[in-house]
């Protein structure tokens, strides 16, 4: 027992022993300075500046951009702005592809000179004459009768779009148009006037919507014309919906038919109450809408 206590007190004393390091100059010796320590002191002089150094080493790899060359860190923020670039990228790329389709239709447009169907089908033959079955009319019962003819539609649509899939061109007597909006014509179609469409009435927020499937190629503001929207549709068909109040799409947007697109207005300098200036163009020619659209 008393040789350990011995050693206690041997370890406590040497812990608590001074030492002196004195620096001495060359070739005379002369005593420059001296530094007197515990090994108490020297142990926790050691300790200190390692944690130092360890603080040291961390604020630089988490505060500076050091930290991105240690592997595993990186940047956490890097994969969203990632996305953030993609993204920008495709939708740059649907603007681009519908801004070229806008510019082809109208410089078609330009460069054909403006005729009706009726002019055209002077110049050329039509490829084939296609009879449709008449759907068998049940009289005891009108809305049975409407559903059916509404089946109809509906399976003419789908074999458009299956059609049009495989870049088949599709006579506009078997497209099937939805009315953009419903109520009397105000104004009929009249190239002869450079009035390239029909006017429809309806009431104050009357929303309009697409005629058929396609994708947004205009929405902005003419002086002529106010809020106007056109859409692409497949077999070379444009729409141009004119004078609305408000647009429900913005360019490069894809719409399926019966879709809202915009609401009915007076803007523009060519109107005078609100109202829908509705045209349908086929491979750079007007086209009475009249003539494939129930109003």
């Amino acid at each position: 027992m008393q040789t350990d206590k011995s050693k206690k007190l041997n370890l406590k004393d040497k812990m608590a022993q001074s030492y002196r390091i004195i620096l001495q100059k060359n070739p005379n010796f002369e005593e420059k300075g001296v530094v007197q320590f515990s090994l108490f002191q020297l142990i926790l002089s050691v300790f200190a500046g390692v944690m130092l150094l360890i603080f040291l080493i961390s604020a630089l790899i988490i505060f500076t951009p050091l930290r991105g060359l240690i592997p595993g860190y990186g940047d956490l923020s890097q994969p969203k702005k990632i996305r953030e670039l993609s993204m920008t990228l495709q939708d740059m790329e649907t603007r681009i592809k519908a801004n070229e389709t806008y510019t082809n239709n109208f410089m078609k447009m330009l460069v054909d000179s403006v005729q009706t169907v009726e002019q055209a089908q002077k110049e050329h033959v039509t490829a084939a004459n296609v009879t449709a079955t008449p759907i068998e009319k049940i009289k005891e019962d009108e809305e049975i009768r409407q559903e059916i003819a509404f089946s109809q539609q509906v399976q003419d649509k789908a074999i458009l779009a299956k059609s049009s899939s495989q870049n088949q061109s599709i006579s506009l007597e078997r497209i099937y148009f939805l009315p953009p909006l419903t109520g009397p014509i105000s104004a009929a179609y009249e190239p002869a006037t450079k009035h390239y469409g029909i006017d429809i009435l309806a009431p104050k927020n009357t929303p309009i919507k697409a005629s058929i499937d396609g994708f947004v190629i205009q929405a902005d503001w003419t002086m002529d014309s106010g809020n106007t929207i056109g859409i692409q549709h497949d077999n070379n068909i444009v729409t141009f919906y004119k004078h609305n109040s408000t647009l429900l799409k913005k360019l490069g947007d894809r719409v399926k038919a019966g879709e809202a697109i915009a609401i009915i207005g007076n803007s523009g300098e060519l109107t005078d109450g609100p109202h829908l200036h509705f045209e349908i163009w086929h491979e750079g020619k007007s086209i009475n809408p009249s003539d494939y659209v129930e109003f």
